[in-house]
């Protein structure tokens, strides 16, 4: 009898993400169905082959200090993030607090494993990001029709295309070249002060050289400096209509996501990015997703600490 309740369980969760993924796969929505019916499937195996309970409950307390372990490491990586943004020393000094605290309160059974609660919440929201940005790059397809815009991602030697941004136009290019019109593509991105050009002009002109394509069909954006400002200001050109943002491809769920924050309609494809790049720049991607609604996750965040504390009082009562 558990067991068809797991299945019904995995079933039920398996219809919601189908529904969500067809209805709007930008969102972080799809992560949290696919991870219960990820979880209810493992429970139903569990219960198929009959294993343990005493099993059970160590292979928990081992995943317990791991999943903490990289609770701590991406807590770590949010705090770099933040500072190397914004330069406030409030999140180390609280991140430093936070360490201590586990450390002092681990003796005392009642509140070790309520405060580690913190960087479990975290773990949660990375695997909600990872699972949502997967499934999103797997299902999103190329447009039928543009505009299209390509994200500008730095220069090197401040005016060449490096490999990176060259992924993402080369990318836009092929979709191009796909649709019966060839569409309208903005190139978005500001010149820094290290910068002898925009990144906009810069890519423009790479795409021209390199790639043949009509310098008529392109639009310059240069004054955004994020992708917040690359978004809002693409949209602000091309009138507010729908459209398709090219970027690499660690970095085009977050871009989903920040549109969707700033109510414009997009879906974004990415230019490909060399796996050893790709794992580091998406831990920074998922610091960044967290900046996002850093309010809301302080809240959450504050709430599992707490209700982790209750739990466990209430467990060794």
């Amino acid at each position: 009898m558990v067991i068809v309740l797991f299945i019904a369980l995995a079933i039920c969760f398996s219809a919601l993400l189908y529904y969500q993924v067809k209805r709007n796969p930008g969102t972080l929505t799809i992560g949290t169905y696919a991870f219960f019916v990820t979880i209810s499937l493992i429970c139903a195996i569990t219960v198929l082959f009959g294993i343990s309970y005493d099993t059970i409950v160590r292979i928990l307390e081992y995943l317990y200090y791991i999943v903490v372990l990289l609770g701590l490491t991406l807590m770590w990586r949010l705090v770099w993030y933040s500072w190397k943004r914004f330069r406030s020393f409030l999140l180390p000094i609280m991140f430093i607090g936070y360490i201590a605290a586990i450390v002092l309160l681990s003796p005392f059974v009642l509140l070790r494993w309520g405060i580690t609660g913190l960087a479990l919440y975290f773990v949660w929201q990375f695997l909600r990001f990872l699972i949502s940005s997967l499934i999103y790059g797997q299902v999103i397809s190329a447009p039928k029709q543009g505009p299209l815009v390509v994200l500008g991602g730095g220069l090197a030697d401040g005016y060449k295309i490096g490999n990176i941004v060259n992924a993402r136009i080369r990318a836009a290019v092929a979709d191009a070249k796909l649709m019966t019109i060839f569409p309208m593509i903005v190139f978005s991105g500001g010149q820094g002060e290290d910068q002898y050009l925009s990144e906009a002009q810069a890519m423009r002109d790479w795409a021209v050289d390199k790639y043949g394509i009509p310098p008529a069909k392109t639009m310059l954006e240069e004054q955004s400096h994020n992708t917040l400002q690359n978004l809002t200001y693409s949209a602000e050109i091309l009138g507010s209509q729908p459209f398709t943002f090219y970027t690499s491809e660690y970095h085009v769920f977050r871009g989903v996501l920040l549109a969707e924050k700033l109510g414009i309609t997009v879906q974004g494809r990415g230019g490909y990015t060399p796996k050893l790049y790709r794992t580091s720049a998406f831990f920074r991607e998922f610091a960044g997703t967290m900046n996002i609604n850093k309010r809301r996750h302080v809240a959450w965040g504050m709430a599992w600490l707490v209700v982790g504390t209750i739990l466990n009082v209430i467990l060794q009562w």
